[in-house]
């Protein structure tokens, strides 16, 4: 059962590791300041949007 379960989250490693990098970029912009925040949120649904349409086409 905890094999199954390490071959899982394995397989979706890099998309796990993106969202992370992704939520500590938009984390750090409100860090700086309330307005780079907002743009960093949008920038980065844009950005995930983005990629869900192309890996949403590949199939």
């Amino acid at each position: 059962m905890i094999s199954n379960l390490i071959k899982l989250i394995w397989k979706y490693f890099d998309v796990i590791c993106f969202l992370a990098a992704i939520i500590f970029a938009v984390w750090g912009c409100f860090l700086l300041n309330f307005i780079a925040g907002i743009f960093s949120v949008a920038i980065s649904l844009v950005i995930i949007g983005y990629l869900s349409e192309k890996i949403a086409n590949l199939q």
